[in-house]
């Protein structure tokens, strides 16, 4: 049997037999699950993997539709992976509302019935050339769509009282069962996977938090007694005070997020990082973007990672602009080490949907500047073999990859 056969032999086994464990010990904890809280007896990993960290981090992101592809070609992912010099992966698990895995406590979110996509995906790709760990990176899409249609009370609300179709209200995130059910899903991954970081994307408010409860919400967080307002009497939507206060609603999530994989660790003894995806204020960086809950200031302190968007097909940006937001981050005294900015390929504007492979190459040398030490490239799916040759040109060593402290010891 060849080295390859062996290792996919191997590798079918190990998922055979930490499913089948994982299966008889979720029936046990699916009440406690559905609770959201700490399991007392623990689900046993279904992927059991040492943690890592890497000084220097090069990434690559899989979509959903790539991670849950039946046909997937893992061979050709990984020589991908390994020809890019890529020590993390960036793998999506889906929505609360549907799932890259077979989520025992919720088997209506389960995309297929008895498959665990995201345990053959951490398989495939959690080792690099010579077998050297690659960080794992879980992706958690806090969308919710197809809930708020089937309950549009945990939808956020405009002012003029529509309904947002993919947006939770503020309460149902700060108070309510949406940001229980993403903490409950935090824990699932944590446990089941063991993964380096697990991060939210699309985390982030439209204008739909003036419904009834938010409006409570509002006055309870802040004791003001109304929101701002202008002289006609309509709400100020631009006012600083609600920025200020949709950011401290997602960054007491993030802090609920944090307790639970502090709790997860006191078990297992691997901490699992916290990030958030964040959009970039290509005007005022070191503001982030507030409107929308997303203050840099104050969500640094609360998340391990922070992701900027640099994605210069949207909107039509400069790789000189998003270096010069990383200057301005930089002079403004920010952690540079907790950032990571995500060179996105995306084009709206181009009949491939994709900016040019020259075109990303240039944007992840203007990422990997001003103390920035970990740059990630989205999405694969759309990456042509152009773009892996640009990358590859961009990318030429695979940085190292060393163990991780245990959570007494701390992070570097």
């Amino acid at each position: 049997m060849n080295k390859h056969a062996t290792r996919t032999a191997s590798r079918t086994v190990s998922r055979t037999v930490s499913r089948t464990a994982v299966r008889a010990a979720a029936s046990a904890v699916a009440a406690t699950l559905a609770l959201g809280g700490c399991t007392a007896d623990p689900i046993p990993p279904t992927v059991d993997r040492p943690l890592v960290r890497a000084d220097d981090v090069q990434s690559i992101s899989l979509g959903l539709e790539d991670v849950t592809d039946d046909e997937q070609d893992w061979d050709a992912v990984r020589e991908r992976l390994d020809a890019a010099h890529a020590n993390m992966v960036t793998l999506a698990s889906g929505r609360v509302e549907f799932v890259a895995f077979d989520w025992e406590a919720h088997p209506e979110a389960v995309a297929d019935e008895g498959t665990d996509h995201l345990a053959v995906a951490i398989d495939e790709l959690a080792a690099g050339p010579g077998d050297e760990p690659r960080l794992v990176d879980i992706l958690i899409d806090a969308l919710i769509p197809k809930w708020i249609s089937e309950d549009p009370s945990v939808g956020g609300v405009a002012e003029d009282g529509s309904v947002s179709r993919y947006t939770p209200s503020a309460t149902a995130i700060h108070d309510g069962p949406v940001g229980d059910r993403y903490l409950e899903l935090v824990e699932e991954l944590a446990r089941r996977y063991q993964p380096d970081q697990i991060t939210f994307t699309e985390l982030k408010f439209d204008d739909e938090t003036f419904g009834k409860d938010d409006s409570a919400l509002y006055r309870q967080m802040t004791g003001e007694a109304d929101w701002p307002r202008r002289e006609d009497g309509s709400i100020d939507q631009s006012a600083p005070e609600i920025g200020e206060w949709r950011s401290q609603v997602l960054a007491d999530l993030l802090d609920r997020a944090s307790a639970v994989l502090d709790d997860v660790a006191a078990d297992t003894g691997k901490r699992t990082k916290l990030g958030m995806d964040t959009l970039i204020n290509w005007d005022d960086p070191t503001a982030g973007v507030p409107d929308s809950g997303l203050s840099y200031p104050l969500l640094v302190e609360h998340a391990d990672r922070l992701v900027l968007w640099g994605y210069l097909g949207i909107g039509n940006h400069k790789p000189r602009e998003l270096e010069d937001v990383l200057a301005e981050l930089d002079r403004s005294g920010m952690p540079m080490e907790k950032f990571i900015v995500s060179v996105g390929i995306w084009d709206h504007g181009e009949a491939d949907g994709t900016i040019t492979p020259e075109l990303m190459a240039a944007g992840v040398r203007a990422a990997d500047t001003h103390g920035i030490t970990s740059v990630n490239v989205t999405p694969y799916t759309l990456m042509t073999p152009e773009h892996w040759s640009a990358l590859n040109e961009v990318w030429t060593t695979l940085p190292a990859t060393l163990p991780a402290p245990s959570p007494s010891e701390g992070s570097p």
